[in-house]
């Protein structure tokens, strides 16, 4: 079966390997809220991770991921989930404060 995918519904995450696995990576916002950055781009993604500080040592790598997947991830481990450019610049909020 040929399933057509609507580009819309997914984002571009950073994810970094720790302890065998890969987690997402976090970022603290200006007013104190800790987020999960997603990009519109896998470009952009890539720019963004350029910019970020050092991790903790794992690989960094940018993936597609599924909108809603994200969010419910993020919802469990008390992350927002906000879409930025490639400066890190927020645009808009998929959930949590802003």
């Amino acid at each position: 079966m040929n399933k057509k995918v609507n580009q819309t519904d997914y984002a571009w995450v950073i994810t970094e390997s720790q302890d065998g696995g890969d987690i997402f990576v976090g970022l603290s916002h200006a007013k104190g809220h800790d987020f999960i950055p997603v990009t519109r781009s896998k470009e952009e993604g890539v720019a963004l991770l350029a910019k970020l500080p050092p991790g903790r040592g794992g690989q960094r790598q940018v993936e597609a991921i599924h909108k809603s997947r994200i969010v419910a991830q993020a919802v469990q481990q008390g992350f927002a989930v906000f879409l930025v450019d490639e400066t890190g610049r927020v645009l808009e909020r998929l959930h949590g404060k802003t």
